[in-house]
């Protein structure tokens, strides 16, 4: 008796459904900051952040034209201006899309209750998949809080340190971008400052707001997948109610396929532009971080080795995330093929056999309509940023 009651009291620690919203909870706080939250749009936010965005854009973009002539900087201003760019993108494409969105969270709104699921497989399922989505949450906010702040103040404690001493040496931004009003004494200098800071915060929100969101939404839908796939193999082979569960089994699939077209409308623009931003960006950062090694700069060397983890690490669960939902969706239909359909009524085959065609295509995201996201992508990708680096360290 203690031994089933200590058995049952674990099984209850292990689907226990109290931290299910961490994640998604975590993405929302984070998109509020910019007001694009789908199911609480702010526009005054949304606006100045993307007036501040196109500011900051044509500030970077003149001082790159001033200081065309120096490559390196050059590069350093475009490995700048790439994120702000690719952040204002995801920012507008969450809001432009905020009624799919919307309806995507409302739609999935119960599959977060512990209630809806009627074994412990279809739990620990799920957990599975939003424990992938919190740990990367959990990962992605700080290690991203700690890397913007840190190449922030890599430029600002200088001047600081020369404000104190009273020195004459001309002041240098944390950002490449020419100054609203050029910094002459320390509180003009402090105002630029906190003028570039605007910037720190909407890439906090907006970039990596948008990636946790993906992360929580993706894995969600995963595991949905996979909960289906544990229906068919659980229920179709129960021949008191085959007939009503494979009405559920049609019904739920059909949902799931909606939902991917919801996912693929929403974000297809948002991973396109992701991962060719990402490509530039691995390129960039690896030769400056090679260019720092050069010069034994030690504060330059481990940033760039945080950033570039952070990027391969955010590519990663891109495409992580596509390749699941591919192998997910298609190994329904083996699922469907394994069951014992040949004691079922004729009717109720070809409702399985036509749910099987359907399976037999998989359901798949894509990078701007270009190329379907897969792993195969996130091998392209990395392929493409060292070939390219190979050519700048060959030019240079």
């Amino acid at each position: 008796m203690v031994l089933y009651e200590s058995t049952l009291n674990a099984l209850n620690k292990v689907t226990d459904f109290s931290n299910v919203t961490k994640a998604i909870t975590i993405s929302r706080y984070m998109l509020s900051l910019s007001g694009i939250w789908p199911l609480e749009t702010r526009d005054s936010l949304f606006i100045s952040f993307i007036i501040y965005g196109g500011v900051f854009f044509i500030l970077t973009t003149l001082d790159m034209i001033t200081n065309i002539q120096d490559f390196r900087y050059v590069l350093s201003n475009v490995m700048e201006n790439m994120l702000v760019i690719m952040t204002v993108i995801k920012i507008l494409m969450l809001r432009i899309k905020y009624r799919s969105l919307s309806e995507f969270l409302i739609e999935t709104k119960m599959d977060y209750i512990a209630d809806t699921y009627k074994s412990d497989e279809e739990k620990l399922t799920f957990l599975k998949f939003n424990k992938i989505s919190f740990k990367f949450v959990m990962i992605l906010c700080p290690w991203s809080t700690i890397l913007v702040v840190l190449y922030y103040i890599r430029t600002v404690t200088p001047n600081i340190i020369m404000a104190i001493k009273n020195s004459t040496f001309e002041y240098k931004l944390p950002y490449k971008a020419r100054p609203i009003v050029k910094p002459y004494d320390t509180k003009s200098y402090i105002f630029v400052c906190l003028h570039q800071f605007i910037r720190t915060i909407m890439i906090l929100s907006g970039y990596c707001g948008t990636d946790c969101f993906w992360a929580c939404i993706g894995f969600h839908f995963v595991g949905q997948l996979a909960i289906l796939k544990c229906n068919v193999k659980n229920d179709l082979n129960n021949a008191d109610s085959r007939r009503k569960e494979i009405r559920k089994i049609i019904f739920g699939h059909y949902r799931l396929i909606r939902l991917a077209d919801m996912l693929e409308d929403s974000f297809s623009i948002i991973i396109g532009q992701h991962l060719f931003g990402t490509t530039i960006q691995l390129c960039i950062s690896s030769y400056q971080m090679l260019s720092s090694l050069a010069v034994v700069e030690r504060g330059g060397i481990l940033t760039f080795i945080m950033y570039e983890c952070l990027l391969l690490n955010t590519l990663f669960i891109y495409c992580y995330v596509g390749e699941c939902i591919i192998e997910e969706s298609t190994s329904l239909c083996e699922e469907l093929y394994f069951c014992d359909w040949y004691e079922l009524s004729k009717i109720d085959i070809k409702s399985i056999s036509i749910c099987m065609m359907r399976a037999r295509k998989p359901l798949k995201l894509t990078c701007a309509k270009f190329c379907v996201l897969s792993m195969h992508t996130f091998t392209d990708i990395v392929n493409k940023s060292m070939a390219y680096l190979s050519f700048l360290r060959t030019a240079l």
